[in-house]
């Protein structure tokens, strides 16, 4: 059952730290700022070449913004490993289930409202900047798009969120996702003998759900089928971290 005390207890929490809130605002300046300036400054060059597609070149900040969602995602939950204050937040929520819940709900939560309109927003400003090379709303895929781009924060939120659960410890979490996240995954979908393998993992599958209007001739699924993909593998670590968090001392 959903508990309003609870709930409102992990939302102080995480208005209290400064490092979680600035990062979140991070990802959505990144979004909102990276894309548009692209599109302004390269629109009509990279309208020239073949396989242009507006949204992906508006939606360009994301390969930042998910790194700064990830690290709120990750301090959200493993700051109060580091910090020891989970034995606290444990004693006064002894019921693991509900406690991990509610730290979810909040969390996912936060990072869904503000996706909402900012996925919005750097739509039309970035469609905007591109002139006659632009999509309206609308036009087939962008609603998709849009709405992809608006979910792929909670999601990426409660996949990070899971895993570090699993680590229990904010350090290693950190060390091994991030690079795999920024570097080697985007790396990866370069190197013909591990597209195929790559492509699936979650970052690059919810991404290509929101980033296109054109079917890539290097993915082998629809990109309608991004999002369950992600929403499979996120499933995995929510459960996973709820495990861990069951049958471990604090």
């Amino acid at each position: 059952m959903i508990s309003q005390p609870v709930l409102y207890s992990e939302w102080t929490k995480i208005r209290s730290v400064r490092s979680l809130v600035w990062s979140l605002v991070a990802g959505v300046a990144m979004l909102v700022v990276l894309g548009p300036v692209v599109c302004g400054a390269h629109g009509d060059g990279e309208a020239a070449s073949a396989d242009f597609d507006p949204v992906k070149l508006g939606f360009w900040g994301l390969n930042f913004a998910q790194v700064a969602v990830a690290v709120f995602a990750m301090l959200s939950i493993g700051g109060e490993y580091e910090t020891g204050t989970i034995r606290t937040s444990l004693a006064a929520v002894p019921q693991r289930g509900r406690f991990y819940v509610h730290k979810l709900l909040v969390a996912a939560g936060l990072s869904l409202a503000v996706a909402i309109p900012t996925a919005l927003l750097t739509f039309f400003l970035s469609q905007r900047l591109l002139d006659e090379h632009g999509v309206s709303f609308g036009d087939p895929g962008t609603v998709r798009a849009v709405i992809c781009l608006a979910l792929y924060f909670p999601l990426l939120s409660l996949l990070f969120m899971g895993i570090t659960a699993m680590f229990r410890s904010l350090v290693p979490a950190m060390g091994l996702l991030l690079p795999v996240l920024f570097l080697l995954s985007p790396l990866s979908m370069q190197v013909p003998g591990l597209r195929e393998v790559v492509q699936f993992l979650p970052d690059r599958a919810g991404q290509y759900a929101a980033m296109t209007l054109r079917p890539d001739a290097d993915v082998s699924y629809t990109a309608w089928l991004g999002l369950p993909i992600m929403a499979a593998w996120t499933a995995v670590a929510v459960f996973g971290g709820w495990r861990v968090l069951r049958s471990h001392d604090a």
